[in-house]
C-alpha cells in the first residue's frame, strides 16, 4: 500500500497545481482509508463516501459520484462493479487527489496525518 501510495505521489505533478480541497473532502477521505483498513461496514463506507462525494473538489467530483454510486450498487447486491476498470479508475483518481490536495504523507507537514 505504502508503495501504491508513493508511486501515485511521484506520478501527479499536474494535481500539485490545483487548489486546496474543502476540509471535509479532506477529512473524509482520511475517515475513509482509516475505517476500511478495519473493516467498516458497507454501510459505514457509503456514509463517509456521501460526505466526501458532497465536499470533493470539481477536478474528481464526477469520479466521486461514481465511487459512490459503485457503493451502492454494491450494497444492493450488483457485482458488476468490482473490477469494473471505469470503477477502479475513479477511486484511484479520487485516492490520488486526496493524498496530493490534502498533504497525506507529507514530510513537510505536520506529523498526525495518516
Amino acid at each position: 500500500m505504502v508503495a501504491l501510495v508513493v508511486l501515485l505521489a511521484a506520478c501527479s505533478d499536474s494535481e500539485q497545481s490545483l487548489p486546496k480541497p474543502k476540509p471535509g473532502f479532506c477529512e473524509a477521505a482520511q475517515r475513509y482509508d482509516h475505517r476500511v483498513e478495519r473493516k467498516a461496514s458497507i454501510d459505514e463506507q457509503i456514509t463517509i463516501l456521501e460526505k466526501l462525494a458532497r465536499n470533493a473538489p470539481e477536478d474528481v467530483a464526477a469520479d466521486a459520484h461514481l465511487f459512490l454510486d459503485s457503493m451502492r450498487k454494491l450494497q444492493a447486491g450488483d457485482r458488476s462493479v468490482v473490477g469494473n476498470k471505469k470503477v477502479e479508475a475513479a477511486v484511484e483518481h479520487v485516492d490520488r487527489r486526496a493524498i496530493n490536495g490534502c498533504g497525506f504523507y507529507d514530510p513537510q507537514a505536520d506529523a498526525g496525518g495518516i
